[in-house]
């Protein structure tokens, strides 16, 4: 796995992250991973939208998963790393490790996300040379 993230973002929990027990709400690691890694990718000049029209495909989700090891609670504030861990020919996939305060890691969500065709979503297509750069040049990532 690469050391340093491609990204980091931090941010504060607020009344909206977090269920009636001030306790954050599990599916949100999945929308923070989303926007995380959206981020990046717009940093870089690639925006989701407009990947259809500048390389040719677009980008859907295959899974998604997150594995919890510690609560976070209002006010706590949050850091997501994000990585890219696996770069295949036609799919990558992406983690976020959310680091709380003290250090200590509350959740890891994986993303895996596929290249497709615009026009047939049901049919892979290798990753752009643009998308694949920026995925390497992020660390030392293993292929496939």
């Amino acid at each position: 796995m690469p050391d340093d993230p491609l990204h980091r973002v931090t941010f504060r929990l607020s009344y909206g992250d977090c269920d009636p027990a001030g306790i954050v709400y599990y599916a949100n690691y999945q929308r923070w991973m989303e926007r995380v890694h959206t981020e990046w990718w717009f940093l870089h000049g690639l925006r989701f939208d407009e990947l259809p029209a500048r390389l040719g495909v677009a980008v859907v989700t295959r899974a998604a998963s997150a594995e919890y090891e510690r609560t976070i609670t209002l006010f706590d504030q949050i850091e997501c790393r994000l990585y890219a861990t696996r770069v295949g020919r036609t799919s990558f996939e992406m983690r976020g490790d959310f680091i709380r305060e003290d250090g200590t890691r509350a959740s890891t969500a994986t993303l895996t996300l596929v290249c497709v065709d615009p026009a047939t979503p049901a049919k892979a297509v290798p990753i752009p040379p643009p998308m694949r750069r920026l995925l390497l040049d992020g660390g030392a990532v293993p292929t496939r």
